[in-house]
């Protein structure tokens, strides 16, 4: 089935959920957890491309510097809610369909601390949020999500589907050690065969950096390594001073070799796309490329592409497919 990404802000007014049976692992079965979600492009053989003097594919770069930004901060927003559901909750109500961890923080030194609100729905379904509170505060009446999150009913385990946002803009006015800016909304599917997902990043960049990106990105991988990537975002490329649309699509086998094609439209350059594909090998240097509008010589031959023809990112997809 497919499901178009869901970027409501309303999950970000939203406290935690999350069903909690004291004395077992139940959580832990249910909410998202960053192992699931991370997409592991390869990288093993990264060093062959440096030990033959060889450089590496300018889109096998793009493709690992965006997912890897990406797992970095899906790592660290999960890995929290997975440190924390290993510790004993602070509180949990009388029928064990809520429970609240924390609030914690590291040292006297952090302007908050962090704790984390789980229940479970009368659906099936589950809610849950991390959320700060300003030292001194009160988790009652000073309280503010920072992610809120929902899965989706009958979630297991191995096979599960939800969604959860991110205000960065509000943790950062929290505590200055975040030093973001933005919201994420992130929505994913996962089974015993891989992992789906879709990020919509809006106004996210460094709190004292000049630039904020809008753009949406979208991932599938099997546990076997092989996987793709589609990102679609909007920057001035061409210093004519509108934004262009420039969406990329990327292709992998589990060893390594892959491919990338992009395309660039709209802002200066009017009615005019502007198609390029690249292709690299399991030594993760070019094998193969080609534009459209003579921006650089054409290299190898497609023949040799692990993926045959381009592929381009649509509207379609940036959605979940399950």
């Amino acid at each position: 089935m497919n499901r178009t990404i869901f970027l409501a802000p309303t999950l970000l007014v939203s406290l935690v959920t999350g069903c909690f049976d004291p004395g077992s692992a139940y959580h832990d079965d249910i909410l998202p957890t960053k192992e699931k979600l991370a997409i592991n492009l390869p990288t093993d053989d990264a060093s062959k491309a440096a030990d033959s003097g060889s450089e590496f594919a300018q889109y096998y770069v793009t493709t690992r510097t965006v997912t890897e930004g990406v797992n970095g901060i899906i790592e660290a927003i999960l890995g929290t809610v997975g440190y924390v559901t290993t510790l004993t909750p602070s509180w949990t109500d009388d029928t064990r369909t809520e429970a609240m961890w924390g609030p914690y923080s590291d040292s006297g030194l952090d302007p908050v601390e962090t704790g984390l609100w789980v229940r479970m729905e009368d659906d099936g379904s589950y809610t849950w949020a991390l959320f700060n509170v300003p030292q001194g505060g009160s988790v009652e009446t000073d309280a503010v999500a920072i992610v809120a999150g929902i899965v989706d009913e009958g979630s297991t385990r191995d096979d599960a589907s939800g969604q959860f946002a991110v205000d960065f803009t509000t943790a950062s006015g929290m505590d200055p050690g975040v030093g973001l800016t933005g919201e994420w909304a992130v929505q994913y599917a996962y089974d015993v065969d891989g992992v789906g997902a879709v990020v919509a990043a809006n106004d996210y960049g460094l709190v004292n950096g000049a630039e904020r990106v809008d753009a949406a990105y979208a991932y599938n991988e099997d546990y076997a390594g092989a996987g793709e990537m589609d990102l679609a975002w909007l920057d001035d490329i061409d210093g004519q001073g509108s934004n262009e649309l420039a969406t990329m699509r990327s292709r992998w086998e589990a060893d390594g070799q892959g491919r990338g094609d992009v395309q660039v439209a709209g802002g200066s350059l009017g009615g005019l796309v502007v198609s390029a594909s690249e292709c690299w090998g399991t030594s993760f240097s070019r094998v193969y490329y080609a534009d459209d509008a003579g921006l650089q010589p054409t290299e190898g031959e497609e023949g040799d592409c692990a993926f045959t023809p381009a592929e381009y990112a649509t509207e379609g997809s940036f959605t979940i497919v399950e």
